[in-house]
This record gives C-alpha cells, sequence and structure tokens, in this order.
C-alpha cells in the first residue's frame, strides 16, 4: 500500500492527476491511498498521517509547494517528493530539496508512468533501509571500556558542559546505566537524528521509541521527565506527531 497525497489549488488539476494515477494503479495492480490538499496550509494543518509519495504544485497562493518541501524536509527525509508543475523554469529548483523528479501539467500518462516506477522503487528503497538499520549499533567509551550498544537502547542524552550523558536500559536486565563521553548536543544531533531522536530542550536529545507519555511541558521517558524547551516545543510537536502518525497511533499533542 503506497499512501500519496496530493497538494494542489486547482481543483482540475488533481482531478486529473487522480484520473492519470488511477488508470496507473489498475494497469500495475497497485495499491494506493489518496488524500488532497488544496493549499499548503490546509496540508501542514490537516497533516497527520504518514505519506510515501506527496505530488506538489509549485506554484500555490500563501506557500509555494518548494517553499513546503523545504518545510517538510526540516522534519521527514524520507517521503517521496514530485513537483507538478506547468513553470518549466523552476522545476531543476526542485533538486535542492532533494524531488525525485519533476512533472509538466496538464500530466501525460507515460511521463506520469516512468515517474510512479521510480517512486515506487525509491520507496522500497527506503524500506529496505528501515528494516536494515531498526536497531544499529554504535560504539561508546565507558571508562576504560569500549561498549557496543545498540541505539534502541538508548532513552536519551543530557549535556552537561563538554559531556553528554548517554542514558541507557539494558535489554537484557532492565538496568538503567549513564555513559558518560565527551562530545558536543551538536555532534549527539548529527549523529543520532537519522536514528529516531529528537530535541525536545536545550540539555536533552530523546529518542521516540522510548517516549511514555507527552504533556505540555514535560516528556516522560518510563519514571524520567524531560524539560520541553519553549524553543523547542513546535518542532518537537511535528517530530512527534510524524512518528505518530506512522504507526497509526493517536496523537496526544492535540
Amino acid at each position: 500500500m503506497i499512501r500519496i497525497g496530493l497538494i494542489d489549488d486547482d481543483r482540475e488539476a488533481r482531478v486529473q492527476l487522480k484520473q492519470v494515477l488511477s488508470a496507473y494503479a489498475s494497469e500495475k495492480t497497485v495499491e494506493y491511498e489518496l488524500e488532497e490538499y488544496d493549499s499548503a496550509p490546509a496540508f501542514l494543518k490537516g497533516n497527520d498521517h504518514f505519506f510515501d509519495l506527496l505530488f506538489l504544485d509549485i506554484d500555490m497562493p500563501e506557500m509555494s509547494g518548494m517553499e513546503l518541501a523545504e518545510k517538510i524536509r526540516e522534519s521527514d527525509q524520507e517521503v517521496v517528493i514530485v513537483f507538478c508543475t506547468n513553470l518549466q523554469q523552476f522545476a531543476l529548483n526542485g533538486y535542492s530539496v532533494g524531488a525525485l523528479g519533476f512533472l509538466i501539467k496538464p500530466v501525460e500518462t507515460y511521463a506520469f508512468g516512468l515517474t510512479m516506477d521510480r517512486a515506487r522503487s525509491a520507496i522500497r528503497l527506503h524500506q529496505k533501509h528501515r528494516e536494515e538499520d531498526s536497531d544499529p549499533k554504535v560504539m561508546l567509551k565507558d571508562g576504560t571500556i569500549s561498549r557496543l550498544v545498540s541505539v534502541s537502547e538508548i532513552d536519551y542524552m543530557e549535556v552537561r558542559q563538554h559531556y553528554l550523558l548517554f542514558n541507557i536500559t539494558d535489554k537484557k536486565t532492565g538496568n538503567r546505566i549513564v555513559i558518560k563521553n565527551r562530545g558536543s548536543m551538536q555532534e549527539a544531533l548529527k549523529t543520532y537524528e537519522v536514528y529516531g531522536f529528537v530535541r525536545c530542550s536545550s540539555s536533552f536529545l530523546v529518542n521516540l521509541k522510548s517516549i511514555t507519555a507527552v504533556s505540555r511541558m514535560n516528556v516522560y521517558v518510563g519514571e524520567e521527565v524531560l524539560p520541553i524547551g519553549r524553543a523547542f516545543k513546535e518542532s518537537f510537536t511535528e517530530t512527534f506527531s510524524r512518528y505518530l502518525a506512522k504507526r497509526g497511533w493517536e496523537d496526544p499533542c492535540q
């Protein structure tokens, strides 16, 4: 099942693309779910679902498709983006946000088929990578010992001065341990963001999989309470909401 989002302020353009998509799906025996939005703000406001593929119109009022793509990429590096546009001069700019490509409106059946074939290949590749990287391991210095730790065992990190405190739950024993390594929040974010860690405050980076509860002001990891900083509240809430949506869970932040 491919989850597809279509964002275009032109109703006729949406209808035409849906027709081409339906024909492709029938020919290739592809199952899909489609949600459509008539503006970028409508997508951002109502986007509580996970998408594999997005078709974005570039020329839209309030927020352009390019601006929307940049916003999406702040929290989602995997979703496949295809621009649908009648502005050929702007199409090449799509590659700056990692777009798969672009389609000139009105969308032609042949071009659409080629693009969908590539999109499906990219989606399968992303799924394969997620499966392979589901529980990667990292090497942490624990005093004089180098310890191989599963990323899933790291509940959160706290930065204190020039050190990172890795708060870990040992899967075998259930015991909690803390490993102190020299490092910065910027380094930790660069390394662990791809594994599903999100910054909830200036001092804490938390594993989304370890979160057991969220309130307006705090993140709970078991009995541990981490603050949500005012400057990070919006980005944390958006990332956490996307994480829940990917798993079909209700969002307590709303």
